[in-house]
């Protein structure tokens, strides 16, 4: 794991990662740094996309927490040897979500049992890491507001109290682990954007040292 440069960005829905990740790329262009993968969860492969469009939009009949974990873990399966593995030791890897999504919103937000994240990420071998990840943390209201103008897919008409656990179970991971780095999203996107730049750019400079 010594060679890999993998940075994902987290936090619920609402909370900016699409506008984050669009500005860390811009960085990278920044630093002159050209190998870049940027990938989002679930998705990136053909196979993972139309399972993400099954977790998202699919109104065919009802969704239970188990299947929409397993179908999660399928997604990441594919992204995992069609991209990440082979990729992860020749270029940086961006990524809009990854595993610690499953964990806040499927044992905080949905009430899966943690051993059975366990054992998905054993089954599907996933000893591949994050260097960095930035936790963009902000209140379920102001999210929420955030996106009420916009289509809604099945996750995103979820309710407050729903958010908050997710929320809360992203914070009690990232207390925990020094490669989490939590910003602060409640603030504008001028100043959130401020603190991303100082903690990739601190990175990019560690990386090439």
């Amino acid at each position: 794991m010594k060679n890999t440069k993998f940075i994902v960005v987290e936090g619920i829905d609402g909370a900016g990662k699409t506008t984050i990740c669009k500005y860390i790329m811009s960085l990278f262009y920044y630093f002159s740094i050209e190998n870049v993968i940027f990938i989002h969860e679930p998705g990136s492969t053909p196979v993972a996309e139309k399972i993400r469009k099954l977790i998202k939009f699919s109104k065919e009949e009802i969704f239970s927490k188990e299947t929409e974990l397993l179908l999660i873990y399928a997604a990441r399966l594919q992204l995992l040897d069609n991209i990440i593995r082979p990729k992860i030791n020749t270029h940086w890897i961006l990524s809009d979500r990854y595993d610690l999504s499953s964990q806040a919103y499927q044992i905080g937000g949905r009430g899966i049992n943690k051993k059975n994240i366990l054992f998905l990420q054993n089954f599907i071998k996933n000893n591949i890491k994050p260097n960095i990840t930035i936790y963009l943390d902000i209140n379920p209201v102001i999210s929420l507001q955030r996106i009420k103008t916009r289509q809604k897919d099945r996750i995103e008409k979820e309710s407050i109290k729903f958010f908050s656990k997710v929320r809360n179970y992203y914070l009690k991971i990232a207390k925990k682990d020094k490669t989490i780095k939590i910003v602060d999203a409640n603030q504008n996107l001028q100043t959130v954007k401020i603190l991303v730049k100082k903690i990739i750019t601190n990175f990019i400079k560690f990386s090439r040292i």
